[in-house]
């Protein structure tokens, strides 16, 4: 006994020459944080939840692996208790993702697809908590998503045709509420491009060039749930579309010509302007060649006589359009 005495005053002799050791720490309950960012949107008959990984635990010390990811779905019941709700709720067990980095950890995105089968007509909440060691050390609740579970919309089945507006898209109608977001890939586009949301059953893109090729898709919207993308639809708008109508003709007699002005055409792809002709109620004649400004001088013109005129435009690719109102003076 007197040898053991004399040991341990050598060794609490030999600690205090070494400094001061500092508070015991106690060790780590091992609790990961909270998720925070758990969403959940009804895609198609899938419920489809997505969250990424904590990377630390709520004493800050990284998580190298999970032993759980614990995520549920059941009624959304008022008032709220996460005690109440867990014990009814259905249990879906994830797998655990691969370990993470020590020295850098990063969070991993998860994803999750439940069958909409059960639930539709409901109103659901769905959580997922974590756990890094067994015996129940798990990790709070994430936040809930809620949403109303409704029977799974269906893919919309597009027909596309070329217009003198632009290519204008079209779809049977699902239901009042119901909206579409509509896709477009040109050929430059390594994927669909969102062009615009439609509340009916028709969308017109007016940005569309002609001689292009373009596939679109569309995928339905009512609340928070949306259908599968739509079967594509191809089509390569052609021009044969006329500018529109010119407008607001003016003729006035002057001195020694006749002077005839429209409104400007407001189509892109204009070219010019084809002047017609009619004297004293005769036939109506081009005259002349394309004009590329709104107004005309008819200086072959002679006293005594009536004139009247008509006026088309025409496009790039050289479609007329049909001829105005006749608009007439008496010289």
């Amino acid at each position: 006994m007197r040898a053991r005495g004399i040991a341990v005053l050598a060794w609490l002799l030999l600690s205090a020459g070494c400094g001061y050791l500092g508070p015991v720490e106690p060790p780590s309950r091992q609790l990961p944080n909270a998720i925070v960012n758990l969403s959940a949107i009804e895609r198609g008959d899938q419920i489809v939840v997505t969250f990424s990984t904590p990377t630390r635990t709520t004493d800050n010390l990284v998580i190298k692996r999970f032993s759980e990811i614990d995520l549920r779905i059941g009624p959304a019941i008022t008032p709220w208790d996460f005690g109440r709700w867990s014990a009814s709720a259905q249990q879906y067990l994830l797998p655990p993702p691969p370990s993470n980095d020590p020295d850098t950890p990063k969070p991993i995105q998860m994803s999750r697809s439940i069958p909409v089968s059960g639930w539709e007509g409901k109103r659901v909440a769905i959580a997922v908590r974590t756990a890094i060691k067994k015996e129940e050390h798990y990790s709070s609740w994430s936040n809930v998503a809620r949403l109303n579970v409704i029977a799974p919309l269906a893919p919309p089945m597009l027909k596309a045709e070329s217009t003198a507006e632009g290519i204008e898209l079209t779809w049977p109608q699902q239901g009042e509420g119901t909206h579409y977001r509509v896709f477009r890939q040109a050929p430059a586009d390594k994927a669909p491009v969102e062009i615009g949301i439609a509340d009916g059953s028709e969308y017109v893109d007016k940005t569309s060039q002609y001689e292009t090729p373009y596939k679109y898709t569309a995928v339905a919207m009512h609340g928070a749930a949306e259908s599968l993308l739509s079967e594509p639809v191809v089509i390569t708008s052609i021009d044969i579309f006329p500018p529109k109508v010119p407008a607001n003709i003016t003729v006035i007699a002057a001195a020694n010509s006749v002077e005839v002005s429209w409104e400007r055409s407001p189509d892109p792809d204009l070219k010019g302007y084809y002047v017609y002709r009619s004297v004293n109620g005769g036939p109506f004649e081009r005259q002349g060649d394309l004009v590329t400004v709104p107004a005309f001088s008819d200086h072959n013109v002679e006293h005594g006589k009536s004139y009247r005129y008509e006026i088309s435009a025409v496009d790039q690719k050289n479609n007329e359009s049909a001829k105005s109102a006749a608009m007439g003076v008496a010289y």
